[in-house]
């Protein structure tokens, strides 16, 4: 499922780009656990984070987009992590 898989992220980025969200960059590993993909975004709060999702989720493009790429990922392998820069 490996090239469905980013096919449809790259689906998926678009439209949340075109609804306002920043461009998503995609990683993969190339070592330890081969085929797993990381997605990095940059917003400004986790405020925002949900703010743009709740709308994007009255989008039915976005909702086909999000499901087509969902259907490449092992069920319960998925995680959200909401990182801060540590300032010293």
């Amino acid at each position: 499922h490996w090239d469905e898989y980013v096919a449809t992220s790259r689906t998926l980025n678009e439209v949340l780009t075109r609804l306002g969200h920043p461009a998503y960059r995609l990683y993969e590993s190339n070592w330890g656990t081969l085929n797993e993909a990381f997605w990095e975004a940059e917003y400004e709060s986790s405020a925002d984070i949900e703010a743009r999702f709740a709308a994007a989720r009255k989008d039915p493009e976005f909702e086909a987009a999000l499901n087509a790429n969902l259907s490449h990922v092992v069920d319960g392998e998925t995680r959200d992590y909401v990182l801060s820069e540590v300032v010293e």
